[in-house]
């Protein structure tokens, strides 16, 4: 066989694999990556170094809560329960959390943020502005939490909320206080904090941080969606922290009337302008309203000398005082501006903690 054709044999056995090889990109050994060099911090860095510096320093005295509702000698197999997040306020072993958080619990348990578990049991529990103080024991010092001043927020300011959201590891969510809340004077009257730092399940309980990392509340409420958290303002906690760690029990006052918004048609013709107040719709007999002459139709303007605008701010207000104190209404009666001075009685059970 001539040298000639032999070739041409392998050339067409070859030839599927040389064509593959010319449809392959081509690769080139010689390519190169930049990597990043040191350069002056920029404003940003500064700014990412403080948010990472405030996680550090907040992150320890975070803890997640794991409730048990059902005794689990009972039906070891299948135990009913809830987590929930809480922070560390005492170096000896004191937590804060929402008093959701534990309602019902048989046994509660402490994950710590290094994962140590261990048992907790509640030391004070207060339903009404739904906080409950737990405690756990440990032979070492705790990392704590500094609280700061809830009456000195403002609308844009930076806001963190920690906790451990789906029950999973510690997370920080960051945002600006979206409304401000409010507290009253020596009353337990709140509205919340409002941020778009974000909050959901699992997360209630947790701290709300401002920018320096000292609690300025404690979130309780979630929007659907987790976009919003609603916090209890931290210095309403503090008014009653000291009574509830020594054991005393609230009884939150109670009017005993029903209540309605003031329509437009109503404020014309009481010549209410601007529109304001709310109507009492009904005063149910023998109750504190009714002993202190508060009449059907009569407009409550203000309460302790507070504008209010709602049912749901008069009962919100005067649920924060306690059973006995005399509360200072305005009410505006056929045309006629009238102080009401009048003390408060017990809520019954059967109320759900709401009149109105």
């Amino acid at each position: 066989m001539k040298f000639s054709t032999l070739f041409l044999i392998m050339f067409l056995a070859l030839w599927p694999a040389l064509s593959m090889a010319e449809d392959r990109p081509s690769v080139n050994s010689s390519f190169t990556w930049r990597d990043a060099q040191p350069s002056a911090d920029s404003e940003l860095d500064r700014l990412n170094r403080a948010f990472v510096e405030l996680a550090d320093h907040a992150r320890p005295a975070i803890v997640q809560i794991r409730v048990t509702t059902q005794d689990t000698k009972a039906k070891p197999a299948q135990p009913l329960g809830s987590r929930g997040s809480g922070f560390i306020i005492d170096s000896h072993g004191y937590i804060l959390t929402a008093q959701h958080v534990i309602d019902k619990a048989k046994d509660i348990e402490i994950r710590l943020a290094d994962s140590q578990r261990l048992p907790a049991q509640i030391v004070a529990a207060e339903p009404q502005i739904d906080v409950a103080i737990l405690k756990i024991t440990t032979d070492r010092e705790l990392p704590t939490l500094a609280f700061g001043d809830s009456d000195a927020i403002r609308v844009g300011d930076l806001a963190m909320v920690f906790g451990y959201p789906f029950g999973r590891e510690s997370s920080m969510n960051l945002g600006i206080v979206s409304r401000s809340g409010r507290s009253y004077p020596d009353s337990a009257s709140y509205e919340f904090i409002q941020t778009d730092a974000g909050a959901y399940p699992g997360g209630s309980g947790g701290p709300l941080l401002n920018s320096k990392g000292n609690v300025i509340g404690m979130i309780t409420m979630a929007s659907e969606r987790g976009n919003m958290g609603f916090a209890t303002p931290i210095n309403v906690i503090k008014r009653v922290l000291p009574r509830l760690a020594n054991g005393e029990k609230f009884a939150w006052g109670w009017l005993g009337v029903q209540m309605s918004d003031v329509s437009l048609e109503q404020a014309k013709m009481l010549g209410i302008h601007p529109v304001k107040g709310v109507v009492v719709s009904s005063v149910l007999p023998g109750q504190p309203a009714a002993r202190g002459g508060i009449q059907k139709q009569d407009v409550i303007l203000a309460v302790n000398e507070s504008q209010v605008d709602s049912p749901r701010d008069v009962a919100r207000m005067i649920g924060g005082l306690e059973a006995g104190r005399v509360v200072h209404l305005t009410i505006l009666r056929k045309g006629k501006t009238l102080l009401l001075s009048l003390p408060l009685g017990i809520r019954p059970e059967a109320t759900n903690a709401r009149e109105g």
